[in-house]
């Protein structure tokens, strides 16, 4: 019985690993497009979830402290 809860949990963990990992996605793809981050924040209510920052998605990226615009000399 605990090794049923135990496989349980660790599935259950994994899969919201994986949750995680396509809502990344998702608030990346949103980047620069106000449509659909209005539509992933209207989502995110209507599922009872709390609204996310982009810049938050991943907790390892390191802003660099001068940012650079590179599509402005195009």
């Amino acid at each position: 019985m605990k090794a049923q809860m135990d496989s349980q949990k660790a599935q259950m963990d994994s899969q919201q690993v994986r949750l995680d990992s396509l809502e990344d996605l998702l608030d990346v793809m949103a980047v620069g497009n106000p449509v659909m981050q209005r539509m992933l924040s209207e989502r995110r209510a209507a599922l009872g979830m709390p609204p996310r920052d982009p810049q938050e998605s991943d907790p390892t990226r390191q802003q660099p402290s001068n940012p650079t615009n590179y599509f402005d000399n195009m």
